[in-house]
């Protein structure tokens, strides 16, 4: 059976966090050298751990009471996380991008527009933020505690029975034990959560909470029930795809797409044509480049292209 992508991403980071404890022996050079041959894909995946590595020197950034061993799921999970998030940022070329222990920023950080930077929490799980988001932690004795301030931010979240951690965003409580979810406040407050493993309990004030399972997603709003949906294939890593640069545009209009690039970047695609901005875009593209995003649409949808100095309008042919 074929190895799954996220198994190869774990096994070089674990590679790469030996590497860095210093120079691996003959055997171990060989039995490294073994793995990666078996796969094209295994070469690949330790480059970009290796570079993850020597780039964010996560080992200290989780603080020097952090120690590996008392934590080995909260190791096992955050080493896949971090490859999986921190490695798709180098990629991306997001040069202000980062990894920092939260504890050592006084429980407060936030990333500007078309930021994306990852943090370490000292019980071993990590906060990955999204473009304009600031969270807090409130980590206490029976409940580990992050308040989501404004913005999207994905959780990876250590193992501990004994402590469930909370996400709070405004009147919306999301729970987990040991997991991996993202969370959004929308400009009119509404709260997206969405489930990439395990499960979370979903709570709006005092109302009966709702689990969600994997690949699934709830939107939280004052003025309907809860009703959780099932994602297509796929659909729960596209939605993080920001981690590694990329804007999940499937199924948007032009009018959403244009409204998703306002959230990275001061370019502005601009629609006055009602009809051209409920149009349909499909695809993945890159977070950085909305004018590349536009031209690729109206040649998609045949329309006309102008330049502004801020940006691209679009309008129809005719």
């Amino acid at each position: 059976m074929r190895e799954r992508a996220a198994a190869i991403d774990a096994t070089a980071a674990d590679w790469a966090a030996r590497v860095d404890r210093g120079p691996l022996s003959e055997a171990e050079q060989a039995e490294l050298d073994a793995w990666a041959a078996a796969d094209p894909r295994r070469a690949g995946a330790y480059a970009r751990a290796r570079a993850v590595s020597a780039h964010f020197d996560r080992a200290r950034a989780l603080g020097d009471d952090f120690v590996p061993a008392r934590h080995p799921e909260a190791r096992r999970r955050s080493r896949r996380r971090f490859l999986a998030g921190a490695g798709g940022l180098l990629a991306a070329g997001f040069a202000g991008a980062g990894v920092f222990a939260l504890s050592r920023l006084n429980g407060r950080v936030a990333t500007h527009k078309g930021d994306v930077r990852r943090v370490a929490l000292s019980d071993g799980s990590a906060v990955t933020l999204n473009t304009d988001t600031a969270v807090r932690q409130a980590y206490g004795d029976k409940v580990r505690r992050v308040v989501l301030i404004r913005g999207e931010a994905l959780f990876d979240v250590a193992k501990d029975a004994a402590r469930p951690f909370d996400v709070v965003a405004g009147p919306v409580r999301v729970r987990a034990v040991g997991t991996s979810f993202t969370v959004r406040i929308l400009p009119d407050d509404e709260v997206v959560v969405m489930v990439r493993e395990g499960v979370v309990e979903v709570r709006r004030g005092d109302a009966s909470p709702v689990r969600l399972a994997a690949d699934r997603a709830v939107t939280v709003a004052a003025s309907r029930p809860l009703a959780p949906v099932t994602l297509p294939a796929g659909g729960a890593e596209r939605a993080t795809a920001w981690r590694q640069g990329m804007l999940d545009l499937d199924g948007l209009t032009l009018a959403e797409a244009a409204g998703e690039y306002a959230r990275y970047t001061d370019r502005r695609i601009r629609i006055a044509d009602p009809a051209v901005a409920a149009m349909r875009v499909t695809g993945l593209f890159s977070m950085s480049d909305p004018d590349g995003f536009a031209r690729a649409a109206a040649l998609s949808l045949d329309l006309k292209v102008t330049s502004e100095p801020d940006g691209l309008r679009l309008d129809p042919r005719s």
